[in-house]
This record gives structure tokens, sequence and C-alpha cells, in this order.
């Protein structure tokens, strides 16, 4: 069936529900004389006219009540499998993959996950947290998140945050007990606090 039969049969179902031919033209928004054309060339075409039409009233013939109902379903089946697909392309769903580093994980993504997964829960994020280089397409990610400017070939990169400066930071409590370090060596005599390698998923 083509394009403009399937059309034809949308306008003369609407007129059978709407009684009237103005009534559909209001309801598809269309002209009344566009829906009596279109209905005269369905009726051209199957050979047989499909209303009896009076200066009150417009009743279906017993070819248009057999049209009504054998094609009442196969619209509407089409029409809600329409709608069903629109709406699940306007409602973001599916797997993501992000690998970042771990400090890039608590102060960039941690904060947001919670507002996130709220706004889209259609959506499944997969996180790998880890501190070394890796190609994201190989690796099959869709979203890398590094410090820095080295780019692997064929990703494209975007500006999250304004440049800042990295550094080690004590307490005053733990300088008084273990002194303070006055060159990289020293920091090799001194309590570092570190975090694993993680791998989480969430929905």
């Amino acid at each position: 069936m083509n394009n403009v039969i399937y059309n034809q049969i949308r306008i003369f179902q609407s007129i059978a529900h709407e009684g009237s031919i103005s009534a559909a033209a209001r309801k598809l928004e269309i002209t009344p004389p566009s829906v009596s054309k279109a209905l005269k060339l369905l009726e051209q075409h199957i050979g047989y006219p499909l209303f009896v039409r009076t200066t009150r009233r417009i009743e279906l013939t017993d070819a248009g009540q057999q049209l009504l109902q054998q094609t009442s379903d196969a619209v509407n089946s089409l029409e809600k499998a329409l709608e069903n697909i629109k709406e699940q392309n306007q409602k973001p769903s599916g797997l993501i993959r992000i690998t970042l580093s771990r400090f890039a994980y608590l102060l960039i993504l941690k904060p947001a996950m919670a507002a996130f997964c709220q706004q889209y829960p259609g959506i499944q994020l997969e996180i790998f947290v880890y501190d070394g280089t890796l190609n994201i397409i190989d690796e099959r990610f869709d979203l890398g998140i590094r410090f820095g400017d080295i780019l692997e070939g064929g990703v494209v990169a975007r500006q999250l945050m304004k440049p800042f400066r990295e550094g080690l930071y004590a307490s005053t409590e733990y300088l008084k007990a273990f002194g303070t370090p006055v060159s990289p060596v020293d920091l090799q005599q001194h309590r570092l606090i570190g975090l694993l390698q993680i791998i989480a998923s969430f929905h």
C-alpha cells in the first residue's frame, strides 16, 4: 500500500468517526475540499461508494462499513507503533560506558551522578575508574575523562573545567608528627592516601 492510499484511508476513517466531511477536516486540520477529494479518489480506487450522502447526514454503505472494520485495527496498530518509537527516541536510554581517573570521578562525576540517574532513569552507566592511559576506542568506551591535553587519534575533546594546579597536602598535625618533606625523594618516607581501582555499574 502506498502513502497516498494510506492517507486516503485515514481520511475515510476520520469521516466515519466524526460523522461529516467538515468535522473530519477540522479533526485532521485540513480543508473540507481536500477531504472530499481524498474520499472521491479512494472510492474510485475501490470501485464502490463508501458513504451515502444527504443534505443532513452521511452514512456508511455496506462497502464502507466493511472497509472500516477491516482497516481500523491495522491503522491503529501502525500509529501506535510510530508513537511508541517516537516516545522511545524522546527519552534517552541505553548503556553508556565511561572511563575516568579516580580524581575526575570524585571531583566531576560522583557529585552529579544522583541527579543524572534521577533525570535519565533509562540510561545505564558503566563506570571504569582508572588512573592509567588507555585508548577509549579500542576499549569500546563512549566517553573518557582525563586531565591534560593528550588525545588518541579519532576522538573529540571538550574542556569540562578551567585549568588548575595539582598538589600534595598534609594537615598541621601530620607535619608536626612526621616532619615536612623538602624534596620528592622525601615522600617515600611519608604516608600517602590513595584509592584502589574501582569498576562500577549504575542504573
